[in-house]
């Protein structure tokens, strides 16, 4: 059994630079319980595999795997995509997936570390394109992965859809299902925090942790 949970605001910010450990702490525990590994994250495309729970905590890495049951997965995002990948025979991955990190193959990575086949993947609350203008790497981007991440801001910009990246990287895994948990960060002020649309500094966090059952 695999628990998978998003805070919101009323949980509180988990930004590892701006709040102190001990809250931090607190603040993991309300959330989920387990002994927690939440990375320091760097927009790269770094996988580390949790061999005990706790291993790699505030590690440079935006991205985790582990077979651990009670290891806590703990990805924090402004408006980046927090996605779990979970595999057939019993393992998950957690990766903070922005652009950056999607262009560098992040999920793949994560895929290639997991022991097993990704069979299912969750995407928490991130932001969608009605908030995301974007510039002149959307070229690129939708080189990369079909015109169906191309889109328009609701003020009329070019934007860029990542929960459609997302999809597009795990199906070429193989993965046939995604499961959305949240919505758009940008759109849903009363909900999360948005670095993009509202230059906030809080960061909401998705949790994933393999149950014993």
């Amino acid at each position: 059994m695999v628990d998978v949970r998003c805070s919101t605001r009323t949980d509180g910010d988990f930004h590892l630079d701006h709040v102190p450990e001990v809250v931090l702490a607190h603040r993991r525990a309300c959330l989920m319980a387990g002994t927690w590994s939440q990375p320091d994250e760097v927009h790269g495309a770094t996988v580390l595999t949790v061999e005990a729970p706790g291993d790699h905590h505030r590690a440079i890495a935006d991205g985790l795997v582990t077979g651990v049951p009670g290891a806590v997965l703990g990805i924090w995002v402004g408006d980046c995509a927090p996605v779990v990948l979970m595999s057939d025979r019993g393992a998950l991955a957690a990766v903070h997936a922005g652009w950056r990190g999607l262009a560098g193959g992040i999920i793949a990575t994560a895929a290639e570390r997991l022991a097993g086949r990704p069979v299912l993947a969750v995407l928490g609350p991130c932001i969608h394109p009605c908030c995301y203008e974007f510039g002149d790497e959307l070229d690129d981007l939708s080189a990369r992965w079909g015109a169906g991440v191309r889109a328009t801001t609701s003020w009329g910009a070019p934007a860029l859809d990542v929960p459609a990246a997302v999809r597009a990287e795990v199906s070429a895994l193989g993965v046939a299902e995604v499961v959305q948990l949240g919505a758009c960060t940008g759109c849903r002020a009363d909900l999360f925090f948005s670095h993009r649309r509202r230059a906030e500094l809080g960061r909401q966090v998705m949790s994933a942790c393999l149950r014993t059952p």
